[in-house]
């Protein structure tokens, strides 16, 4: 079904001026594949160039005035494939995200390490995530979100370009951060690992794709690790990826597990009322959608589920992704509002809902 809802982010008007943007803006306006490619080269270079020079502010600029988000995209795989590729033996850095499913019976904090590491490595080469013989170490901190954003695209380049060793390209002073968990909550964490790769050799570990044979014993594996009284826990780990991208990564899994569980609670809630739940999906100003489950009276919709989109977030995939878990939850009545939505009304967060959209809304 093609998507109806519409983005709502803004971006600025192109800067023609910064040689980023131009190169890609032009890989996208190219007439030919091999024009594309030729500018796609050219951005790559300058992006390099860029990260050699550790010129942040530059980069940073070049990424906030992206006038859409074709060409935001643009920029982030040059930049990734700048950062993160290289000739010859070199190191990799990568990432698995974690996410946390937590309910507790008062406030609970959770641990911000994993203690054996080793066994933990060993999982993941008993099920092949890790190559054989090959050097790759995954570390046990847990990582905040924001501490993996703090590392740069600088720093990963030169971890990756001309870092001597497995232990040289880490950054330094990666500490993992407590959950702290009031009730319940779906927390976000990375486990940073690193890896060293011979040219002409085979991946030295799997990197994305789907969850394989390794999910459940290591969900087990996270479960003893974390375990914590007077917590419930369902530790969900996602395919190790290489940084970037398990930034990327993260914080869709973090939002889809949410999602999931919101529903999930409002849809048991309404049916022991004998109600019949109704969803409503709409795009409001400032970049987000916002999501609500409740009964055709508009009982229930106190509660909203918010997701606040990323740049490279897209939408049609959010609104397939909520399609597709209402169909599994049997809720028929799902209404797409098509246009955008204020972001506010009379001060306060605006949520639609059955009582206030009429089936029309209906997609």
């Amino acid at each position: 079904m093609p998507s109806q809802l519409p983005d709502p982010r803004q971006y600025p008007a192109l800067l023609a001026s910064n040689r980023l943007i131009h190169h890609a803006v032009a890989a996208l306006d190219a007439k030919t594949d091999a024009d594309a490619e030729s500018w796609r080269e050219g951005l790559r270079l300058a992006l390099g160039d860029v990260l050699k020079r550790d010129d942040m502010l530059t980069l940073s600029v070049a990424l906030a005035m992206a006038p859409s988000t074709l060409a935001y995209r643009e920029l982030w795989q040059a930049l990734r494939a700048a950062a993160e590729q290289a000739e010859g033996r070199h190191v990799l850095l990568f990432a698995m995200p974690l996410v946390l499913v937590a309910a507790a019976d008062g406030e609970v904090c959770l641990p911000a390490e994993i203690s054996d590491v080793a066994g933990l490595n060993a999982l993941l080469r008993q099920y092949a995530v890790f190559s054989p013989g090959a050097e790759v170490w995954l570390g046990g901190a847990l990582l905040h979100p924001d501490t993996v954003s703090d590392i740069s695209a600088g720093q990963i380049y030169r971890a990756t370009h001309e870092a001597a060793s497995m232990m040289d390209a880490l950054p330094a002073n990666l500490a993992g951060r407590a959950v702290s968990v009031h009730k319940d909550g779906v927390f976000l964490r990375y486990l940073l690992g690193v890896a060293v790769q011979e040219e002409g050799r085979p991946s030295a570990l799997k990197l994305g794709g789907t969850v394989g044979t390794w999910g459940l014993p290591l969900m087990k594996f996270l479960g003893e690790q974390l375990k914590t009284a007077g917590l419930n826990l369902f530790p969900i780990a996602r395919p190790p990826q290489m940084l970037m991208q398990a930034m990327v990564e993260g914080g869709k899994a973090r939002h889809e597990v949410a999602l999931q569980a919101f529903a999930s609670s409002q849809i048991r809630r309404l049916r022991d009322k004998s109600l019949v739940p109704v969803a409503v999906l709409a795009a409001h100003s400032g970049g987000e959608l916002r999501f609500t489950l409740s009964a055709a009276s508009g009982e229930g919709a106190d509660e909203g589920f918010v997701w606040t989109l990323s740049p490279l977030d897209s939408v049609p995939a959010i609104e397939a992704m909520v399609r597709e878990l209402m169909a599994e939850c049997q809720v028929e009545d799902v209404r797409i509002v098509t246009g955008l939505m204020a972001e506010t009304e009379q001060g306060e967060r605006l949520f639609l809902h059955a009582g206030n959209t009429g089936p029309a809304f209906a997609h």
